[in-house]
């Protein structure tokens, strides 16, 4: 008993829209990695989300015309539900949260240098910042005292 080519064309569809479902939640993930490490509003999330989405509609539609001639049919959009779903709930957790963690301690790790060059800046910077204040306060005094000496003298004439 054989199996005909176009049952097995629609399964190899159906296997593509489950896979397609996947792909789409593993880019979000790669999204909502980047809002964890920094920090977005409102309105670029809702912006970024649109895109997401506007993205995801285009590449769902070239796989459907690649794959199924532009026809949607609802296996393959049931396919890409349930590669969502299996995503979700196998993977898109541990997928965020050890991708969040690996590139803290990366950031981490590569900031520590600069940390230490702001550390062993730190007390000489903040000797010439006093440094700075007092002999500003110095010659503010002494061009009052300029100024006082000017004035006297512009008055007695």
């Amino acid at each position: 008993m054989e199996i005909s080519a176009t049952i097995i064309k629609e399964a190899d569809v159906l296997g593509i829209s489950v896979v397609m479902g996947m792909l789409i939640l593993l880019v979000y993930d790669q999204i909502r990695i980047f809002r964890r490490l920094i920090s977005h509003g409102v309105l670029w999330v809702g912006i970024e989300d649109m895109l997401f989405w506007i993205a995801s509609a285009l590449a769902l539609f070239a796989m459907l015309y690649q794959e199924n001639s532009g026809y949607i049919r609802g296996f393959v959009i049931g396919g890409v539900l349930v590669g969502m779903v299996i995503y979700n709930s196998f993977l898109s957790r541990f997928v965020v949260k050890g991708s969040v963690f690996l590139l803290k301690k990366i950031l981490f790790i590569v900031s520590r240098p600069f940390a230490w060059i702001a550390h062993l800046f730190h007390r000489p910077l903040s000797f010439l910042r006093k440094t700075r204040k007092k002999v500003v306060r110095f010659l503010k005094k002494q061009l009052k005292k300029v100024w006082r000496t000017f004035k006297i003298g512009l008055c007695k004439r």
